[in-house]
């Protein structure tokens, strides 16, 4: 009886081992092939390939980044181009700014200035998909893209008051992410960069994958994914992220009230509320600053990529213009 027990244990499990190869191939060949898949165990394998290991980050990209001692790094002037297996892009700035694309040619009067990390920044749509060229034409006041992948506040409102758009601006739109959180906290403003800080985050040739490494790693990580996506499906709770916003809060208008003239410009912040986020003490507006919750659906993010698609950008647009 053991026997047999045992050798139907074991024909189980080398059954399993063996459709999880085949799966994990498949997932794996259809994504550097640039095909990404909805079903719930290829899309958790494809997630965890991109994440881990595929995903290109725009900051990483030598040929759209400069060093900066006060930021650590600043958009190149100039086109930069950036692509993941989901979308193709091409990036414009100038002086730090991204390009709205080709919109009709605004004066500074009433203009918008956007802050904010690579959500406002644009990541993975073109310049004139991204939400504030769509925000620019709704309203049809200048919006001054200054968003960039992986500022927290801190860097943002630098990079602001030390521009030449802040005083003539009107508006002040800040998009904020909960992982901005860890900067807001223990980022000093007056820090200084030095160039071998960023060469040794951004220049480095170490951080290159073992393609062989990576590839067994991800297959193992695949063997026990299957039964965390079924998991999932019988408790959907547990695939929440949980975001308790009270010390957000007290971070981030320490860091308004100390940098900006609140008293003569709007300010507005707003925070993109992904599905399988469940948010408690979203702050409520107050004479000084207006807070927006702007709640998206699936459709609107790329399937393994955590942004907002095209689609999402014109709805974050839609929904920050009925607040202006």
């Amino acid at each position: 009886m053991a026997k047999k027990f045992l050798f139907f244990f074991l024909t189980l499990l080398i059954n399993y081992i063996l459709l999880t190869f085949l799966v994990f191939l498949f997932s794996y060949f259809s994504l550097v092939n640039g095909k990404t898949y909805d079903f719930f165990w290829v899309k958790s394998i494809q997630e965890k390939l991109y994440m881990r290991g595929l995903r290109n980050i725009w900051q990483y990209n030598n040929n759209c980044i400069n060093f900066d001692k006060d930021l650590l790094y600043v958009p190149k002037d100039g086109e930069c181009v950036f692509n993941n297996f989901e979308f193709k892009t091409t990036l414009n700035f100038k002086n730090g700014i991204r390009s709205n694309g080709d919109n009709s040619p605004l004066t500074d009067r009433n203009s918008i200035i956007l802050l904010g990390d690579s959500i406002a920044m644009g990541w993975g749509v073109n310049d004139n998909q991204t939400f504030a060229s769509h925000l620019e034409k709704l309203t049809n006041r200048k919006v001054y893209n200054m968003g960039i992948s992986s500022y927290g506040t801190v860097r943002e409102l630098k990079k602001l008051i030390n521009s030449n758009y802040y005083k003539s601006s009107e508006t002040i739109l800040i998009q904020y992410h909960y992982n901005d959180l860890f900067e807001n906290k223990y980022l000093n403003a007056n820090y200084v960069y030095t160039l071998e800080e960023f060469e040794r985050n951004f220049k480095s040739d170490t951080a290159k994958l073992d393609k062989t490494i990576f590839f067994l790693k991800m297959f193992k990580t695949s063997l026990r994914l299957s039964f965390a996506d079924l998991f999932d499906k019988l408790n959907p709770s547990a695939n929440y992220y949980y975001i308790n916003f009270e010390e957000h809060v007290k971070l981030l208008e320490k860091l308004i009230y100390d940098n900006l003239d609140y008293s003569n410009k709007k300010i507005i912040v707003f925070f993109v509320k992904e599905p399988n986020m469940r948010i408690s003490n979203f702050p409520i507006s107050n004479e000084n600053i207006e807070y927006i919750l702007i709640e998206l659906d699936k459709k609107d993010f790329f399937i393994i990529d955590e942004h907002p698609n095209e689609i999402g950008h014109i709805e974050i647009a839609n929904k920050i213009q009925k607040n202006l």
